[in-house]
C-alpha cells in the first residue's frame, strides 16, 4: 500500500468509493478523513478499489474498516500485512455489525471485537429536524420561536467565499468564549475546522449561518456520507442566545437535507451534557461501531 497525506483532491477518487459503502458513520464522509488528518496523523491509500485510512500512533496502526468494491477479505489481508511488516499494533475501527459478522466468517477466532457507546453515531430522521413536528419536539419549537420572537431581523444565510472571513472570525471567538478557550478537544477542532475552511469548496461542503441584531449568532456545515445520509461535521452557536442552536440546526436540515432520510450528528464522545442534548431531538436510531484488534497481538 502506497500511503500519502491526505488532500482535498484525494476527494475525486477516495468519496465516490466511501459513498458506494453504504456505511452510515461519520468515519466515512471524506470530509471527516480529511478534516481530521492533522490531529490523527492520518495517511490514505488506494488498494485496488478501496479506500484505505490509516492513522499512526507510536505503537500502532488505526485503520479505518475499508470501504470501496471488490475482494473484501483480500484488503484486511493486506491491511494486516502492512501493519506487521511496520511492528505496529493493528487497531481495525468503525467497523459496523454487519461488517464484524463477515470479519468473523474470513477469519475465525483471528481478532477480537470491543465497542463503546461513546463512539456511536446519533441518526435523525431528516424531515424530524426539518419539521420537529409533534409532542416530543414541542420544547425544540418553544426555543425556536423564542429566537424568532426575540429576533425578527434574523436571517439564514449560505455559507459563501463573501462571508467566509466573518465566519472565521465568529469561529475564533467562540472558540475563545469562557467555557471554551482551555479545551483541548475545542483546541485541536478548530485547528480542523480552519483546514477545512482553506478548502471549503474543493470539499464540496453545504453550509449555513444566522445573523440576527447585524451579527453572527450560530454557523454549520456538512457533507453527504452517501445518498441516504448527510453528516453534521460542525455546529456552533452563541450559548447566549436562546435558540441560536435549535435554529441553526433546523435551518441546516430545511436548507440541505430535503433528499435525505437521516442527518448524522455525530457521536457524544461520553460527555454527559452532550449526550443528554443529543438524545433530546429523538434519534432514529444508534450507528453501533466496533473495534477490531488481532486476538494475538500484544496490548502494549
Amino acid at each position: 500500500m502506497n500511503f500519502h497525506e491526505v488532500t482535498a483532491e484525494d476527494g475525486q477518487w477516495a468519496g465516490p468509493l466511501l459513498r458506494q459503502s453504504g456505511y452510515a458513520s461519520c468515519e466515512y464522509a471524506f470530509v471527516t478523513i480529511f478534516m481530521w488528518a492533522h490531529i490523527y496523523h492520518t495517511k490514505i491509500a488506494r488498494f485496488e478499489d478501496w479506500v484505505v485510512a490509516r492513522s499512526e500512533g507510536r505503537h500502532s496502526y488505526h485503520y479505518l474498516f475499508p470501504a470501496g468494491k471488490g475482494d473484501e477479505k483480500a484488503v484486511l489481508e493486506a491491511i494486516r500485512q502492512d501493519a506487521e511488516q511496520d511492528g505496529k499494533r493493528l487497531v481495525i475501527f468503525s467497523v459496523s455489525p454487519e461488517a464484524k459478522e463477515r470479519m468473523e466468517g474470513y477469519f475465525p477466532g483471528r481478532y477480537r471485537f470491543t465497542a463503546d457507546r461513546a463512539d456511536y453515531d446519533y441518526l435523525y430522521n431528516a424531515r424530524d429536524l426539518a419539521e420537529l413536528a409533534g409532542k416530543k419536539f414541542q420544547k425544540k419549537r418553544n426555543h425556536v420561536s423564542r429566537f424568532i420572537k426575540e429576533n425578527p431581523d434574523w436571517q439564514f444565510l449560505p455559507i459563501t467565499d463573501e462571508a467566509m472571513p466573518a465566519i472565521r472570525q465568529f469561529n475564533n471567538e467562540w472558540c475563545q468564549l469562557y467555557d471554551n478557550r482551555d479545551d483541548a478537544g475545542i483546541t485541536a477542532e478548530h485547528r480542523a475546522i480552519e483546514r477545512v475552511f482553506r478548502h471549503y469548496d474543493a470539499l464540496g461542503l453545504k453550509g449555513g449561518y444566522i445573523t440576527a441584531g447585524g451579527r453572527i449568532v450560530a454557523f454549520s456545515f456538512g457533507s453527504a456520507i452517501n445518498g441516504r445520509v448527510f453528516d453534521t461535521h460542525v455546529e456552533k452557536a452563541l450559548y447566549d442566545v436562546n435558540g441560536a442552536y435549535n435554529i441553526i440546526n433546523r435551518e441546516m436540515a430545511r436548507a440541505f437535507c430535503a433528499g435525505y432520510e437521516f442527518i448524522n450528528r455525530e457521536d457524544d464522545v461520553g460527555e454527559e451534557g452532550l449526550r443528554a442534548a443529543k438524545l433530546s431531538y429523538n434519534p432514529a436510531r444508534l450507528e453501533e461501531k466496533w473495534i477490531a484488534t488481532l486476538a494475538c497481538q500484544n496490548e502494549g
